[in-house]
């Protein structure tokens, strides 16, 4: 019989053992102080919008002070406990700039800057001067891709009470999604930098969950880190059919749940780290009663489903293996980072923080017998994943590359049909931007070479050519395959109209290319070479955010429909660059194992 497992009444300890994690730093009271020691730390929190740059005559400045008194503005205590340095420690320039990273992480806040400011005496005071972004969120959720289709809300304070706590509720209706629920997420609780959050919900066809405590490496400088992690999902996989004269979509139904916990450290210098880790994991994948419940949707209408035909359900029941395993996991990386700050790469005039070195992370886990029940879903193997990552500036280039292979390797015990690597998926991206000289830094030339794809697998998997993401002049679910390779160039252009001085407003214009390839997935295809080209608008509000939205339209550009049929896309966040990483959305789902997924450090993060 299978042993049931849920979180365990250890993880209140857990939490409070995390919680008692310290950064270790510099020990300022050790060392000289050429350049002073802190005498005071003053923290400048601004609101939304700055109402000494809004003249008195400005139409419609009523609305600004409205809403500046609406916000609840961060609280100086939460920003100033962020900071790496403390009154009485030595001025240190790398520690004050780590201190600017760290905050700039956080989304609420549009504007970061830390700096010393030089006394008579020969001490320093830091100034942190920060402006946030609006906080208190309600979003409307639609889809242009065929036709005005309304997707869901969500409502969020991402900065309650100024303390930088979310709370959330939503209702989402996108294909096969339709999540009801509600999220909390503390970033610093018991007054540490341990975050913990809490989602729940319903799904179409049942429930979710999904808890966590996590004690991140702290920037650059961090030298320990842990998490806790528990989730459970019921949802459909689906799979979308081209050129079916009746059907959009075939689902089936699909169980996950995952639990982790895992300890890691870092040694070394900062921008000469090397990572250690261990920790156990149990996953589990079913399928109930999937060969009665394959489901055909028409017209993307998801909660409208009929009993798919036999040839459908036998071809969507091709990657259906249900599995359970307990691993032990270990990780060994090496972090050679350092970060450049930028100014409108992804963003319109935001700063951003671009990494540049070299990582190298390694996760291997092997399968051990705790809490197996040595049924048919119990498995014996080794997972591995590695992740690669460089990046380099020369002169008025920035190119950055990230690879990430993971896979599972069975013994001969295991039957036949499943010995060596199953289950394999690799990601590969490179992201290049140019500022030519002469533009006065109105222009940004942004490339990037995108593949994806899935070898000898057991669960579901499927990737398109269309959407946001990917080709922009067609619908999402597009040219179904089992891999994937996509190119995209475009020129982002600043304009100097900031509308009164409150928001960033810029044009861009972009071409996309792309193909899939069938694959062993099922409704796999071989799409041939695809491109559509595209031109829109770009909007950052307030002036100076990070954020970004789009409004965009693109066409094919060759095919029976060249030049025609053109789609209207609305964003309210850059999908592509550094600002949404090279995570790639499609291949998340189908991810065996979320092993150190959170506590290994993205480059572009710390």
């Amino acid at each position: 019989m299978t042993m049931p497992f849920s979180p365990c009444p250890f993880f209140a300890f857990f939490a409070w053992c995390l919680g008692a994690l310290a950064v270790s730093a510099h020990d300022a009271s050790a060392q000289e102080c050429p350049n002073g020691r802190i005498s005071n730390i003053f923290v400048d929190s601004h609101s939304i919008f700055d109402m000494s740059q809004i003249g008195e005559d400005t139409r419609g400045r009523w609305a600004y002070s409205i809403a500046n008194s609406l916000h609840s503005r961060t609280k100086p205590g939460f920003l100033e406990a962020e900071l790496l340095l403390r009154v009485g420690d030595c001025v240190d320039t790398f520690l004050l700039e780590e201190s600017e990273r760290i905050l700039r992480q956080y989304d609420f806040l549009a504007r970061v800057d830390v700096y010393a400011v030089l006394q008579p005496d020969g001490s320093q005071h830091i100034v942190v001067d920060t402006q946030d972004e609006w906080s208190t969120r309600v979003d409307l959720l639609f889809r242009f891709d065929t036709g005005v289709d309304f997707e869901g809300i969500n409502v969020a304070e991402e900065n309650f009470l100024g303390r930088g706590v979310l709370l959330g509720g939503f209702w989402r209706n996108r294909r096969e999604l339709r999540d009801v629920g509600g999220s909390i997420g503390l970033p610093r609780t018991f007054g540490t930098r341990l975050n913990s959050s809490l989602l729940l919900g319903t799904t179409r066809i049942g429930g979710f969950e999904s808890q966590g405590f996590t004690y991140p490496f702290v920037g650059e400088v961090g030298h320990w880190a842990a998490r806790e992690v528990y989730s459970r999902r019921e949802d459909l996989f689906s799979y979308a059919l081209e050129d079916h004269p009746t059907l959009s979509h075939v689902v089936l139904p699909f169980e996950t749940e995952r639990a982790e916990v895992t300890v890691a450290a870092r040694v070394g210098p900062p921008g000469s780290l090397t990572l250690f880790g261990i920790g156990i994991s149990r996953e589990e994948l079913r399928f109930p009663d999937v060969a009665n419940r394959v489901e055909a949707v028409t017209d993307s209408d998801f909660g409208d489903r009929t009993p798919a035909a036999p040839e459908l359900a036998a071809e969507a029941l091709r990657l259906t293996r249900e599995t359970e395993t307990t691993r032990l996991n270990f990780l060994i990386g090496k972090r050679n980072i350092r970060f450049q700050r930028e100014i409108g790469l992804d963003a319109l005039r935001g700063v951003q923080d671009v990494p540049l070195g070299t990582e190298i992370a390694l996760t291997f886990g092997k399968s051990i017998g705790f809490l197996d029940s040595d049924g048919p879903r119990e498995v014996d193997d080794i997972f591995t994943r590695l992740r690669l990552f460089g990046g380099v500036a020369p002169g008025r280039w920035i190119l950055t590359a990230g690879v990430t292979i993971e896979g599972r390797h069975f013994s001969d015990d295991e039957p036949v049909d499943r010995t060596g690597w199953r289950d394999v998926l690799a990601e590969a991206d490179a992201y290049v931007y140019w500022r030519p000289r002469g533009a006065s830094g109105r222009h940004t030339v942004f490339a990037r070479l995108s593949a994806a794809g899935g070898w000898n697998m057991d669960s579901p998997l499927q990737l398109t050519l269309g959407g946001p993401e990917q080709l922009r002049g067609f619908h999402l679910d597009r040219f179904p395959g089992g891999r994937r390779v996509v190119a995209t160039i475009e020129d982002r252009i600043l304009l100097g109209w900031t509308g009164g001085g409150m928001l960033d407003l810029g044009l861009t214009v972009f071409g996309d290319l792309g193909r899939t390839w069938e694959g062993d997935v099922p409704f796999g295809m071989d799409s041939g070479w695809q491109s559509t080209v595209g031109a829109g608008i770009r909007l950052g509000f307030p002036k100076g955010t990070r954020s970004v939205a789009r409004i965009d339209i693109a066409v094919p550009a060759n095919g029976p429909n060249a030049f025609r049929a053109p789609m209207l896309r609305f964003t309210a966040l850059e999908f592509l660059g550094f600002r949404i990483g090279f995570a790639d959305g499609q291949m998340q789902r189908s991810r065996r194992a979320g092993v150190a997924s959170t506590i290994l450090p993205g480059p572009a993060g710390g």
